[in-house]
């Protein structure tokens, strides 16, 4: 069967189409994505917080087709909701959830931790709100952003339908911004194409350079321990091999 090495469930809050095919870019052979897609066709607090009590459900969808690691995801809806959001969702799935489960605003954390990045500059196709909500949350975990650009798109087709070079010009748009002076630069936002640009953008900028279809990625291979050479899409599946990069280990721009 596919999957043979691990079936990993994404609860996506729109469709997860860019996600998962970016997951299949990178990800080695045996592994299957079991999607379930809850609806959000906008990026608007009404949309984001009316999905909240459909996780759970979701969450059992996943665990009916025998999801060996199950990725809660949507920072979005997260971000939009009231205080302790993030703690429900998780008690929740954890609840009906035998194996592993992770929120995919949690992994996008660990990404830009497991590159030993402080100090961040951080880009995103988002509305300027959520924007500045994530930014308010990496700041929460001690990961200083020291500047952000965003597209400020609201509907999540205009976000699939980006090419890739537009997270590309992003990333040096908010590296330059920053004067160049922080570890990393970090793309949030799983909707639109970034996986094909890290490896380009971290040679060009001599930073790690992380993504939250990446992050996605990295979570879901080191909960099922999986640890094949990944090369290609950045330093940080490419650590999934040997011990994670840290910040300061590129030469300097």
């Amino acid at each position: 069967m596919y999957g043979w090495r691990g079936r990993v469930g994404m609860v996506n809050p729109s469709r997860g189409d860019t996600l998962i095919y970016e997951f299949y870019k990178a990800a080695p052979e045996g592994l299957v994505v079991v999607p379930a897609a809850l609806g959000v066709q906008r990026v608007a607090a009404d949309q984001l917080t009316a999905i909240l009590d459909r996780y759970e459900a979701a969450v059992r969808e996943m665990v009916y087709e025998e999801c060996d690691v199950i990725m809660v995801g949507g920072s979005p809806p997260v971000l939009s909701g009231p205080p302790g959001t993030e703690e429900r969702l998780l008690a929740a799935a954890q609840r009906v959830a035998g194996v592993p489960v992770f929120l995919h605003i949690r992994a996008e954390v660990e990404a830009v931790q497991a590159v030993g990045a402080r100090r961040i500059a951080l880009g995103a196709p988002y509305p300027c709100a959520i924007t500045d909500k994530w930014q308010a949350y990496f700041e929460a975990q001690g990961i200083e952003v020291v500047a952000s650009h965003t597209l400020d798109i609201e509907r999540n087709i205009e976000l699939a339908k980006l090419p890739p070079h537009a997270a590309y010009r992003v990333a040096r748009e908010v590296f330059e911004r920053a004067g160049g002076a922080v570890d990393a630069v970090h793309l949030t936002c799983p909707r639109w194409p970034t996986l094909v640009t890290l490896e380009r953008l971290e040679q060009d900028l001599g930073v790690p350079v992380t993504s939250s279809s990446q992050s996605v990625i990295y979570g879901a291979l080191r909960r099922l321990r999986i640890r094949d050479r990944i090369a290609g899409y950045g330093s940080l599946l490419a650590s999934l091999a040997h011990d994670a990069p840290r910040a300061g280990t590129f030469a300097a721009v």
